[in-house]
């Protein structure tokens, strides 16, 4: 079936359950953000595969929201399926609870209840009022004819040396914290939070070593749902020896079902509002964690010295492979040859692959030439993309999965004679991600706090970028982590020393170019003293930017020194495993200014 046909499907069901909607978000059952193809729904209907994005089919018609980071990738998607692009947060443009209830004085809008957390679902009631939200099961069981089936790629063990703390140690640490007592019980369905808890790592996600599976935790049991058939004989013993029973992935419902005057802890923000129905009218009684986060993510984020020890050793490996990789795309081009968008990408993960540490990419590449740069997510296809030349800038945001850590990097480059246009707005990004840097403050701050040193720059000369500045980054898991953040709107955490995050500012001029500057850096004590402690940033990416594209009087001398300090650091850490010829070319990148 066409899209038209799909969504005329979805307005049949209205018709036939008397609803006058039904939202279709971008998650699973599991809340993630990335998901297998059996869960994406949103894309089979729209054609929109972008990572973000709510759809909403009425009897009358159907809407798109998404961010910023897909507009223009939505627009071309989207054209010829009769969905009406909805650019969220754009002057004018309404929310999707605005909308419906401007459509609809009164009705009932469906959505599917394992597809919302209770906090979501919650607050999803809350803006439709006084629409009704009818919780429904999964409708693309009945419409979704081919649907892909559930992922089974196998589960691995992450070994001590790389995870620095055992499954049994960080079950203890989990249980003190929620202070579970005889026949209380805490579910886990997030699956990062499962993978880290355990030391598991699997394939069910392109990108994101997550396996699909429940979890539920007792006073002194763990008991992990999944397909047995993703287990080794090994893997299961090994997490029997650490305290963890195995159960098939369809008896969490039952298991559920049997938590009757049980005391259930539960975090809103993970658990899917099904679930909470199921445990509600199951006679549990239902706790919300105190930790807003949830005990695990908090637990998460703040990385252990070994983690620790691990993204650094990953961010040489990956520094290593940007490096030949850099000096393969410049070689081509001055022998005239012109490699495309996809080709290139391509081509750096296999340079990450020489690795025997690398497991996978940790997100599609974005590759985009000259205006492609533009399209913030943008992802090059196979054929019809741009070819790489030596007349504007090429954006290149790139990482990897390494067993010892998870890296991410964003790199604008120009391989001819930027103009000083381009050379101008290229040091305003860069100004900002220094400052960004060099960012000394008090302990408790929040990111929110710290946005505006990456933007400052750019706003004073009325320019801006609308994603966020900053996200948290996985230890071998996903690349986009929560709870902490960088980005204007408020978010409650603040940072603390271990914690993992990006700094990237950007600019975009759409149908000329882009340009992002990202590196992920290190939350680290700085100080302390009469005022209390300070903490600070600390780069953990090894790869220098783009002198050329710099306008060395726009610099401060702060800012000069930290770069030239920068790159002093990326040659002293690269430069032992890089050839002759490579520590030649590394050097030219990384003199001083």
């Amino acid at each position: 079936m066409d899209r038209k046909e799909i969504v005329a499907s979805i307005v049949g069901l209205l018709r036939r359950e008397k609803l006058s909607a039904f939202i279709i978000p971008s998650g699973d059952c599991h809340g993630s953000e990335y998901v297998a193809d059996h869960w994406k729904c949103r894309e089979y209907v729209s054609g929109f595969d972008g990572s973000a994005g709510t759809l909403v089919v009425t009897v009358e018609g159907a809407a798109l929201w998404t961010d910023s980071r897909y507009w223009l990738q939505a627009e071309a998607q989207l054209d010829g399926s009769g969905i009406t692009l909805m650019r969220e947060g754009a002057d004018g443009v309404p929310s999707m609870a605005e909308w419906l209830c401007s459509k609809f004085a009164h009705g009932r809008v469906g959505v599917d209840a394992s597809l919302y957390t209770v906090r979501s679902m919650e607050s999803l009631m809350r803006s439709l009022s006084p629409l009704e939200v009818v919780a429904m099961g999964d409708i693309f069981d009945e419409l979704w004819s081919g649907r892909p089936v559930m992922p089974d790629a196998p589960v691995t063990l992450l070994d001590d040396e790389y995870s620095g703390l055992r499954a049994s140690g960080k079950l203890r640490r989990v249980r003190s914290s929620l202070g579970l007592s005889h026949g209380d019980v805490y579910p886990v369905s997030a699956l990062d939070e499962i993978a880290w808890l355990l030391n598991i790592r699997g394939g069910d996600i392109d990108y994101n070593p997550v396996t699909v599976s429940y979890l539920l935790i007792t006073e002194d049991e763990a008991i992990l749902f999944i397909n047995g058939d993703k287990l080794s004989v090994s893997v299961v013993h090994k997490l029997r020896n650490e305290g963890v029973e195995i159960r098939d992935y369809g008896d969490f419902d039952a298991a559920l079902s049997q938590c009757r005057d049980k005391r259930v802890v539960f975090n809103p923000s993970s658990l899917s509002w099904r679930h909470y129905e199921l445990l509600r009218l199951g006679g549990a009684v239902l706790e919300a964690e105190s930790d807003p986060s949830g005990v695990i993510t908090s637990m998460k984020a703040v990385k252990n010295p070994i983690e620790i020890e691990g993204f650094r050793r990953a961010m040489v490996e990956d520094g290593v492979a940007l490096v030949r990789f850099y000096m393969w795309l410049e070689e081509q081009l001055h022998l005239g040859r012109r490699p495309t968008e996809w080709q290139s990408g391509e081509r750096l993960r296999q340079f990450r692959a020489e690795s025997p540490l690398f497991r996978s990419d940790s997100f599609a590449p974005i590759v985009g030439y000259r205006s492609n740069g533009a399209i913030v997510h943008y992802e090059a296809p196979r054929r019809g993309c741009k070819r790489v030349g030596m007349d504007g800038f090429l954006l290149i945001d790139s990482g990897g999965q390494y067993l010892c850590g998870t890296t991410d990097i964003t790199r604008t480059v120009h391989f001819g004679t930027p103009t000083e246009q381009e050379k101008r707005d290229f040091t305003l990004v860069l100004k900002g991600n220094i400052d960004l840097a060099r960012a000394v403050f008090p302990e408790g701050t929040r990111g929110s706090q710290l946005d505006f040193l990456a933007r400052r720059h750019l706003c004073a000369e009325s320019l801006n970028y609308l994603h966020g500045t900053g996200h948290g980054v996985g230890h071998y898991l996903c690349v986009h982590e929560g709870p902490q953040s960088i980005r204007m709107n408020e978010n409650p955490v603040p940072l603390k020393a271990g914690m993992v995050i990006t700094d990237e500012p950007g600019l975009y001029r759409p149908r000329k170019w882009g340009i992002r500057s990202e590196n992920v850096m290190l939350c680290v004590e700085h100080s302390s003293g009469p005022f209390g402690r300070y903490l600070a940033l600390e780069p953990l990416t090894l790869f220098p930017f783009d002198v050329r594209s710099i306008v060395l009087d726009m610099l401060t001398v702060e800012q000069r020194r930290w770069l030239n300090r920068y790159h002093a650091t990326v040659y002293d850490r690269l430069s032992p495993g890089l050839t002759a010829k490579e520590k030649v070319w590394l050097m030219g990148k990384t003199k001083s200014i």
